[in-house]
Order: structure tokens, then sequence, then C-alpha cells
């Protein structure tokens, strides 16, 4: 059975050290990504003057633009937890990401308590389990792409609260249930202004199979939605009931590999008082390794219903990407990559005609990913 939250990989870069009196074990894991990129075509959002850009990281607020720049994907990492005996345990992980000028961040703070061979029970700051890759999300060596798909991107990812976790197995699968829930807040930056939104009262469930060769993945939240920010009715005294659902599946297939995801969010009132109702993204990626080096391509798309959009207009916008990129493995602790994406704005034709084509973009980046 699977006991870690990290993957296999982050684990076997562990450094041990072993406090002197009768102080516990402590588990030191570091990890960094250090990557530059640009725009190399950019649409234009007419609302705002501004060229569309590319938000490589919605919690940090990394964006490129047509400038060269080092900042939206690079981030460094330290985790330190602590064996306290009895199946107690401590788990704190700092965070400095460049679209945050590298302020250190405490985005996991929290107490693990086994209560049996089954069942622990995780309270704290943690990751919000949304997506497939959530646990893992800040290392990028644990991964082929420079990031995920963006299209499964959320600004709200860490949740004080408390978590529930179940391990068993059922024939040759290995089983992973977890039910949390808390509360969680975040800012992120919309027309160039930086506000506060977050999560009330959340609670979710996940569940997790895997074998030898397939992982399966489903996911389901409630929560009550706030944002902070003109024009919004939705502040934190009356925020809106939102609903997150996703699905998740990796294949191994011999040297080749095939991920897909889908996640969807509603609200019970439109956004603003009007506006954003409902979001679908998904993505499927496939890659094969030859030798130390894995090609890969990724396809992915968005879909947001905009409900009394500029006072009365119902209507969809959304937006495809296709990613090409390859990781080269050149070291046991490191891996270099490179890709280039272009998205293109498939909204609604009213949609461009208010708004332009404020999703259309390409992005060139590459870099470095190393554990230790």
């Amino acid at each position: 059975m699977k006991k870690s939250l990290l993957t296999p990989c982050l684990l076997a870069a562990s450094i041990v050290a072993t406090a002197g009196t009768q102080a516990a074990e402590l588990r030191f894991n570091g990890f960094a990504s250090v990557v530059g990129g640009m725009t190399t075509s950019e649409g234009k959002d007419a609302l705002t003057g501004k060229p569309s850009g590319f938000t490589a990281d919605a919690p940090s607020g990394g964006r490129y633009d047509d400038d060269f720049s080092f900042k939206p994907d690079t981030n460094f990492g330290l985790q330190v937890s602590a064996d306290l005996g009895d199946g107690l345990s401590v788990t704190g992980q700092f965070t400095g990401a460049g679209g945050e000028d590298f302020d250190a961040t405490v985005s996991w703070a929290y107490v693990s308590y086994d209560i049996n061979d089954s069942w622990t029970l995780l309270a704290g700051r943690q990751r919000i389990p949304f997506f497939f890759y959530s646990d893992f999300l800040d290392v990028g060596y644990a991964y082929h792409w420079i990031r995920p798909p963006v299209e499964t991107n959320v600004s709200v990812d860490s949740l004080d609260g408390a978590q529930f976790r179940y391990q068993g197995s059922m024939g040759s699968w290995d089983t992973r249930v977890q039910i949390y829930g808390g509360t969680s807040d975040a800012t992120t930056t919309i027309a160039g202004t930086t506000i506060d939104i977050g999560l009330e009262d959340a609670l979710g469930a996940v569940f997790y199979a895997s074998n030898d060769w397939l992982q399966l993945r489903a996911t389901h939240m409630v929560a009550d939605f706030f944002i902070e920010a003109t024009g919004s009715t939705q502040t934190d005294s009356d925020p809106v009931g939102v609903n997150f659902s996703g699905l998740a599946a990796h294949a191994t297939l011999g040297d080749g590999f095939v991920v897909a995801e889908y996640v969807t969010y509603t609200f019970d009132d439109p956004v603003f008082g009007s506006a954003w109702d409902k979001y679908e993204g998904a993505y499927i990626s496939a890659g094969y390794r030859i030798g130390d080096i894995t090609p890969h391509i990724t396809f992915a798309t968005t879909d947001q219903s905009l409900e009394g959009f500029a006072g009365s207009i119902n209507a969809d916008e959304g937006s495809e990407s296709i990613t090409v990129g390859a990781r080269w493995d050149f070291h046991p602790q490191a891996a270099f990559k490179a890709e280039y994406t272009t998205r293109s704005d498939e909204s609604d034709s009213v949609i461009k005609a208010i708004k332009g084509e404020a999703r259309e973009v390409d992005v060139f980046t590459l870099g470095f990913d190393v554990i230790f």
C-alpha cells in the first residue's frame, strides 16, 4: 500500500537527520524548478486593452508576457517532517514562487496520526486534493510537463482543516479514500487588481485506485465561495455555493503513458451577480520514453458559461490548446524540459465581439527541475 503523500521519486531523494537526545527523527526533502519563458504571440483583451499573456500559476499570479522571464514558473521548496513515534508525525512545507517574488509561504503545516493500519487523521494546513497531481503539484520533477495543464488550475489551493484518509486494497488494486473539510483563503489578480478569494465550510471526498499499470481517481467537493472585489455580491459575509467534481486516469503502456483529467465547478448563482456560472476544463496527454528522453503532446480545452454577461448576454467563453514538449533526465535527480503551447480562443462570437480574442496566446518555456 502507498503510505506517503509524496511521490516515490521525491522520497528516494530525502535526507534523514537524527537529532541528538530524544528528539524526533527529521526528514528533509527539497525541490526546485528554474524555468524561463515568454509569449511568442498574443491576442488582446478589448475590455482592458491589454495583451492576453499566459498565466502559468494562478495561486501565485505567475504570468508570462512578450519579455523573457524566469519568474512565472520558477519555484523553490523545502519539506520538513518529524516522526514522533506511535503513529504521530508533523509535516511542514515552505515554498517560494517567482510569481510572488519568492516570498516564503507555508503551504503545508499539519499533524498526522495513524489511527490504525488503514486510517490516518491529518489536521492543519494541507493542499486541497482537487487534481490528480495535487499532492505533489509543487514538485516539477514528479511529472513530464513544465507545469500540469493550466486548464485544471485554480487560485485557491490550500485548506486549513482536517482530513481522514483510508488506505486499503481490493484484490490487485490499492485503494485510497480521502474525506476532508475546512476553510481556505488566497489572493488572485483580475484585470491587474489583486483581490481576496476563498472557500468556507468546504467538504470533499476523493477516491483513488491503482494497479500495476492503471490509476483512477474521482473527487467531489462542496463549499461556499467568496470573492472580495468591486461589483461582487459574493463577499465573505454572503458567499455563493460551489460544487467541484473531477475524474482522472493514468495508464502506463510499456515505455509509453497516457493521462487524462476532467474537472468542472458550478456556482449556485453567477459570480459577481452576473457572468461566471459554470466552468469545465479537460486535457489528455501522451508521452513515450526513449532512453533518457520523453517527448510528449497534450490537448486541452476549457468552457466557461456566462449568464447575464454585459447585462443580458448568455454565452460560452472557452479555449483549446496544444502543447508539445520533451523531458530529458540527464541526472538521477534532475531533468531538463522544453515546451511550446499554442492556445486559440474558442469563445462565442458575441464574446469575441465584446472582449476580443482575450484567450489567444502562444508561449515557449524551458528549464530545470531538481530534487534533493
